[in-house]
């Protein structure tokens, strides 16, 4: 595949070369011909004139801007909202600079970058998470950022989380959490209270459920929603009980799943087991919910809960600005102490290595990372920075909220307990997907487990 690039900008290069070659020798002998009839006077006034003719054309393409390509699958409006204000205030500091963004689907990025290297026609920034896309590491598809000015006051649990063999592959630009989002008015309204322990958290769902109100949005027609739901709680479990590499070491095949190490099997158990209980309170329609949909029912108070991502809050609140909502992190444990917050990258511009613009592309991330923009993406996109220097002293009490939790040390990063990568991801997801929509009767936890063991297993070999 780079010998593909290295091909197409070499040839690129050569029509250029050839182009301009052609054009010198018509220039030139056009002044020729023209110079001839002139005295000695008449031939070196032309030539200045011809010489300011050139100087001025080379000033005024000396400034054209120079484009670079930004590709992100942003899917909520509110971060799309904040990166348009961020691109706004960029153009004002740097009109040299023209960014051309582009949007591709989230279930289909990894995809859709293979194309566009395997073509030549890398993207010069890119959006994604670096651990999950090794494949593009180990091929030498993008650029390390270690040393880049735009890394100097990021979270440092982020920059672990961004980092592969010792490299840094992209800039996260906030600090994402995973937990349960809930509605508090209607936990006002059912007389329930936060849950601290996983016991608890399911005697909230079945008060709801008696009083016909289905406890959780489910966007189980998205495959992304599906892992985010089971995420919600399985990293801080995984970190909590000694399986981080739980994932990685199904991937290269050192422990499966559903194998007889008493430990693992055992956890892997109990936590998909809590995974079906959260499918047994859907019901027929959650299966056409994706996340837009999932955000608008949220917003407008259909269900009191939502397993997710930070990321969904910008829009929750745009479509429900007199809202209140609050955040817990969803308690796998009946030890209130063991229920920490997930806290990782969401995020995050990974630049091409293929990139002719480092240049530009490096004033565009330093940019980002400034106080301005950070408390733009606060502000619009409900998201805390990355920036460890910025105050949040003006921001949404959402965020405040969640740096309580990082203040007080209740928190786990998630580079702990890295995702399946690539191929593997999408596999994992897709089983997932297909067992949250079976019914009560048809979930077999044991089953669910040997079927991924038996997918992964495939894809490696």
């Amino acid at each position: 595949m780079r010998k593909n690039f290295v091909k197409r900008t070499s040839a690129l290069a050569l029509a250029a070369f050839m182009a301009a070659s052609a054009a010198g020798c018509s220039s030139g002998g056009g002044s020729q011909t023209a110079a001839a009839p002139d005295t000695t006077a008449q031939a070196a006034a032309s030539g200045e004139e011809a010489k300011a003719d050139g100087d001025k054309g080379e000033t005024e393409r000396s400034e054209e801007p120079v484009t670079i390509r930004l590709v992100h699958y942003m899917g909520e409006q509110a971060k799309r909202d904040a990166l348009d204000a961020m691109l706004a205030a960029f153009n004002e500091a740097h009109p040299e600079i023209h960014v051309d963004v582009e949007v591709v689907a989230s279930s289909s990025y990894i995809a859709t970058y293979k194309n566009y290297i395997a073509a030549g026609e890398a993207p010069d920034i890119m959006f994604g998470k670096p651990q999950t896309m090794q494949e593009f590491v180990d091929g030498g598809y993008f650029m390390d950022l270690k040393d880049e000015a735009c890394m100097t006051n990021v979270l440092p649990m982020l920059v672990d989380e961004c980092t592969v063999n010792g490299g840094v592959y992209g800039f996260p630009i906030d600090a994402q959490v995973k937990a349960t989002f809930y509605n508090k008015k209607m936990f006002d309204e059912a007389g329930v209270e936060v849950p601290k322990t996983k016991d608890d958290f399911f005697k909230v769902c079945d008060t709801f459920m008696d009083k016909g109100i289905y406890p959780m949005i489910h966007p189980y027609n998205f495959i992304h929603g599906v892992f985010h739901e089971l995420d919600s709680f399985f990293t801080s479990m995984a970190a909590g009980t000694g399986n981080e590499n739980v994932w990685m070491d199904s991937q290269n095949g050192v422990k499966d799943l559903s194998g007889n190490i008493k430990s693992l099997a055992y956890f892997c158990m109990e936590a998909m087991e809590m995974f079906s209980k959260f499918a047994s309170y859907k019901d027929a329609g959650d299966t056409a919910v994706d996340q837009t949909q999932g955000i608008q029912n949220f917003a407008a108070g259909q269900r009191p809960m939502y397993m997710n991502g930070g990321w969904l809050m910008g829009d929750v609140i745009a479509a429900a600005p007199d809202g209140d909502f609050g955040m817990f992190p969803t308690p796998w444990s009946d030890d209130p102490e063991q229920n920490k917050l997930w806290i990782g990258i969401d995020d995050v511009f990974i630049v091409s290595q293929q990139t002719e613009h480092k240049d530009e592309v490096m004033t565009l991330l330093n940019f980002f990372a400034g106080e301005e923009c950070s408390k733009t993406w606060m502000g619009t996109a409900k998201l805390m920075t990355s920036n460890i220097t910025v105050p949040t002293d003006d921001a949404d009490a959402f965020i405040k909220e969640i740096k309580t939790y990082i203040d007080n040390d209740m928190i786990v990063s998630k580079s702990l307990v890295p995702d399946y990568t690539s191929e593997y991801s999408t596999a994992f997801r897709t089983k997932l997907q297909e067992f949250v929509t079976l019914d009560d009767s048809q979930r077999d936890v044991t089953k669910l487990l040997k079927d991924i063991d038996d997918e992964i297993g495939s894809i490696r070999q």
